[in-house]
Order: C-alpha cells, then sequence, then structure tokens
C-alpha cells in the first residue's frame, strides 16, 4: 500500500527528529530487518529445493496409485439378465402340473 505525499512528509519529519534526538536509535531502526532470520541468504541457490520435494512427492504418489491399480482385483461383472422369451414360444405347462416333470421312461 502506498502512502500518501502528506504522510511520506510526515515520516520523513519523524526519522529526522530521531535520528538528531537518539542517533544511536535511529542506526539500530536503520538496520531493522536486514538481519532477518527467514529471509533466504541466497534465493537462486535455495528455490529449487522445494520443486525437488513436490516432485518427489508427486511421483510417489502417483506410483502408489498405479501399483493400488494394477494390484486391485477386479470386480465381478453382474451377470447380464437374458432377454424374456415371447409367451408363443414358450411351451405351455400341462394342466394340473408343472413343467418340470420327468417324463416316464418308454419300455
Amino acid at each position: 500500500m502506498s502512502l500518501r505525499e502528506h504522510e511520506r512528509r510526515i515520516l520523513a519529519e519523524i526519522e529526522r527528529q530521531l535520528s538528531e534526538e537518539a542517533p544511536a536509535l535511529a542506526g539500530r531502526l536503520e538496520a531493522f530487518g536486514s538481519d532477518d532470520p527467514d529471509a533466504p541468504v541466497d534465493p537462486g541457490l535455495t528455490s529449487w529445493r522445494p520443486w525437488v520435494a513436490c516432485g518427489l512427492i508427486a511421483a510417489v504418489t502417483a506410483g502408489l496409485l498405479v501399483l493400488l491399480f494394477v494390484l486391485t482385483p477386479s470386480a465381478q461383472q453382474p451377470d447380464t439378465p437374458r432377454p424374456a422369451e415371447n409367451s408363443q414360444d414358450a411351451d405351455p405347462a400341462p394342466e394340473g402340473g408343472t413343467a418340470d416333470r420327468i417324463p416316464a421312461p418308454a419300455d
């Protein structure tokens, strides 16, 4: 967020008065943030490491998914019902009995 011109002038005046009244404190405040422990020493040398870590995690995850897919037995497919036969083609059941009777052997 940028500051308005009026706010910049006020901050510049405060800095000037501080450096006149307490030069040691002004020097410490100027150095504030330059020794940030979280700031990378050389961002060009450490910026590839997170990408390598993410790539390794992605490769391991993909490998495990492929292994899981290959080793998981496939589910049996349900039998598809056969189309019903027309009532004209089917043998009618005899009167008073079932169609499951075994015919008597002929002598």
